[in-house]
């Protein structure tokens, strides 16, 4: 235990080490990284700097179209806030940004303290002019609507951007399932790339509403589409009874979670083999299904071997391990994706 100790030490020092002008420096060069990204008329939300890869451990910085998102993991990050926050003023003008919202991570957000609940419910920025509650931003073509001051999340996770492609590369008439779909951006991908319908479960009803937005954002009809407020176990289980059944099924859950009704936790980890055993289940023969987590424990390895044995005598390939985009490059262990195909 006291080397690891001795290390989170020597890593927290360096940290603090970093003066105004060397933090400026590795923000500027994360930044121009992204140039292409960010210079895309497709795209206009896109992850400026990334913790550690950049060279700024405890520091993300996210671009919501005109609107910043800073994320401070207070457990790791221990420049003074003062700095970064004149090093982004600094930066405004040129990057054309208007306002740019604090965000406090603590190491448990179940039990974050009101005033860091305040904080990110603030509209008022932390640098710049308040903006709408909504923004809509674009992404390869598709829109969402985003919310800078909703909570520890604005609404859509930028990792899952080449995946959120691939699904709608994927979808033209397969029945979709889309899992965990929190405001909806694999079930936006999905219609938009032609499923017949796409049926969408998460536990919060103000996410699957979020969901229904996003869809009419893009131009699209609510009314093929369903959306059920469940526990996903249970909603496994009934889809099951009533002989449901999908084409390609989206699996994006959170790490951690706990929940009121039913109350219980969930741990990705510990619930995997029956998740992967449910959704197999309910997926059509020859149907395809993606499997992504944040989980850096989690390997590609334990994933498709949960749902090689879960499909058994079926068969289960591995068609792909769709790959982070390139503003999360240098962190291969932040996301993990899986796309497999069961016979």
């Amino acid at each position: 235990m006291r080397p690891r100790a001795g290390r989170r030490q020597a890593r927290a020092s360096r940290i603090a080490a970093l003066g105004s002008a060397e933090l400026a420096r590795r923000i500027d060069t994360a930044v121009n990284r992204r140039a292409g990204l960010t210079d895309s008329a497709a795209t206009d939300a896109v992850r400026l700097v990334h913790d550690a890869a950049d060279g700024a451990a405890g520091l993300v910085i996210e671009r919501w179209r005109d609107v910043l998102v800073v994320q401070v993991h207070e457990d790791r990050f221990s420049s003074p806030l003062d700095a970064l926050r004149e090093v982004l003023r600094e930066r405004f003008d040129a990057w054309n940004v208007r306002a740019a919202y604090l965000k406090r991570f603590v190491r448990d957000r179940a039990h974050a303290d009101a005033s860091t609940e305040r904080l990110h419910r603030d509209p008022q920025p932390w640098i710049g002019e308040s903006v709408e509650p909504a923004i809509t931003i674009r992404e390869c073509g598709a829109r969402f609507l985003v919310r800078p001051y909703d909570g520890f999340s604005v609404g859509l996770f930028l990792e899952q951007r080449d995946r959120r492609r691939r699904v709608r590369e994927l979808a033209c008439d397969r029945r979709v399932l889309n899992l965990f779909c929190y405001s909806g951006g694999f079930t936006v991908a999905a219609a938009l790339g032609g499923s017949p319908g796409v049926t969408s479960v998460d536990l919060s009803r103000r996410y699957l509403a979020w969901c229904r937005e996003n869809l009419v954002a893009n131009g699209l009809a609510v009314e093929p589409h369903r959306f059920y407020a469940s526990d996903v176990f249970e909603f496994l289980r009934r889809a099951e009874r009533q002989s449901l059944r999908f084409d390609l099924i989206v699996i994006d859950p959170p790490t951690f979670a706990r929940m009121r009704r039913p109350k219980r936790v969930f741990r990705f980890a510990d619930d995997l083999e029956r998740l992967a055993a449910g959704a197999l289940r309910i997926l059509e023969p020859d149907g395809l299904l993606l499997c992504s987590t944040n989980d850096r424990t989690m390997t590609h390895e334990r994933i498709e071997r949960a749902f090689r044995d879960a499909a058994a005598p079926r068969r289960c390939e591995v068609v792909d391990r769709p790959p982070l985009p390139p503003d999360f490059a240098g962190d291969p262990d932040y996301s993990k994706s899986v796309l497999l195909r069961v016979k």
